[in-house]
């Protein structure tokens, strides 16, 4: 895939988003080693031949400029919700267990609907995974989602949590690198997500452009948590709130991805519709070009 083909398929990626993106987005996420330069350059010869359409700083595929009135309109609504997500985040600071907390899915790119919840990523200290998950639904139990409810606006969604032992997300594809790389991280602990990061450099060969620029908002750690417990007791408790939670969901569990040391709840599989529609739109680059002309 030339550079030419992947700007087009990194606009047919985050157009089934109906999310249009300025230049340096473009860059950063096409799947092409490319400079800015060769990125902006291409970007014009492709504005030139009409493959893709601009309006502001934004640009897409097809004729429908209303994609940049709806992605700023979901900015302003995005800017609000992180409001909510700091005050959620805040809460979550007073778990001694939890080392890393960040938005993932649409918030992180400020591509929320009035509607949405705000899903979060969090990582925890090794060997505590369903004991931080028990406290962090315990404390966000008022603001928490209900899975049968019908209004879930702005309500917390603890939907993934690992264990900083197993930092490594095990499916790795384009789909799974872009909630990597698109994290909004609210604050860590020792350095976390730099380890994070490190631990899924395979990210580099689906996103090679990508680098990351956030700045987060570190805490001190509190020690291992372990140590306020006899020893020999800690995986028990342990044992016993993993058995509690397990049976709870046991009538509930659809897509989920439960592991001893990763946990992945989603409401919905998206992942395989995206990648769906997205092969699909790369199998048939050359009727697509023609097409978008």
């Amino acid at each position: 895939m030339n550079i030419s083909d992947s700007i087009i398929a990194v606009l047919a990626y985050h157009g089934i988003f109906s999310y249009p993106l300025k230049a340096d987005e473009i860059h950063k996420y096409q799947t092409k080693k490319a400079t800015f330069l060769q990125t902006e350059k291409t970007i014009k010869n492709l504005l030139e031949k009409k493959t893709i359409s601009k309006k502001d700083e934004f640009y897409f595929l097809g004729k429908n400029q209303k994609l940049v009135t709806l992605r700023k309109s979901r900015q302003r609504i995005s800017e609000k919700k992180f409001k909510r997500a700091n005050f959620y985040a805040n809460i979550l600071r007073s778990i001694p267990t939890i080392k890393l907390v960040a938005i993932s899915g649409a918030l992180a790119m400020q591509n929320s609907s009035a509607s949405d919840d705000i899903d979060f990523f969090i990582i925890c200290q090794k060997n505590c995974l369903w004991t931080t998950r028990f406290m962090a639904n315990l404390a966000l139990l008022p603001f928490k989602r209900e899975p049968k409810s019908r209004t879930q606006k702005d309500k917390a969604c603890l939907n993934l949590f690992l264990d900083e032992q197993a930092l490594t997300v095990k499916e790795q594809n384009l789909y799974t690198a872009h909630e990597i790389c698109q994290l909004n991280v609210l604050w860590d602990r020792n350095n976390t997500y730099q380890k994070f990061l490190k631990a899924n450099s395979w990210t580099k060969k689906y996103l090679p452009n990508w680098v990351s620029k956030i700045k987060t908002k570190r805490s001190k750690s509190r020690g291992s948590t372990s140590g306020y417990l006899l020893p020999g007791l800690w995986p028990l408790v342990e044992s016993f709130l993993k058995f509690i939670q397990l049976n709870y969901m046991k009538s509930k569990i659809t897509s989920e991805k439960i592991g001893d040391h990763q946990l992945f709840f989603h409401p919905e599989d998206t992942q395989k519709q995206i990648l769906k529609k997205y092969s699909s739109f790369t199998r048939n680059l050359d009727k697509n070009r023609l097409f978008l002309r």
